[in-house]
């Protein structure tokens, strides 16, 4: 049942990730510039949290992840990490922003706004699962 939910954890992020670097690119490029980075970030969070809702539903079902605390840690804890991970490989890699000035912003109120929602994607296969 572990590499289920390891599975499942993949395929969570490869969808969210989508979504969330498209809605990125609008906010970044469409919203920030109009309404500032805080409140760009704070219409763009919502939307993340239901996709990652969404989601995170269909995945355990694909994938047959067991609704028990064990399970669905592991596909939060692991899509948490791979997503993080994700996330600093592109800003390093794609950005060519330097590991110190990534971790910075997670400093700011719009970056700390970021990680908390990063946070409550790994924590939405958990909450998802005592739904029932």
């Amino acid at each position: 049942m572990k590499s289920r939910a390891l599975v499942a954890a993949a395929a969570y992020v490869a969808i969210v990730f989508s979504v969330a670097f498209a809605l990125g690119t609008v906010r970044t490029l469409v919203v920030t510039p109009r309404v500032g980075d805080v409140i760009a970030v704070l219409i763009e969070t919502p939307l993340i949290l239901i996709v990652s809702w969404r989601a995170a539903g269909w995945v355990v079902r694909r994938f047959s992840v067991p609704a028990d605390l064990r399970s669905r840690l592991t596909m939060g804890f692991v899509a948490f990490v791979l997503l993080m991970t994700v996330e600093t490989a592109l800003g390093l890699g794609l950005f060519d922003r330097p590991l110190s000035q990534q971790l910075a912003a997670y400093g700011t109120l719009a970056g700390a706004i970021g990680l908390l929602a990063q946070i409550a994607f790994g924590i939405i296969p958990v909450l998802n699962a005592r739904r029932g």
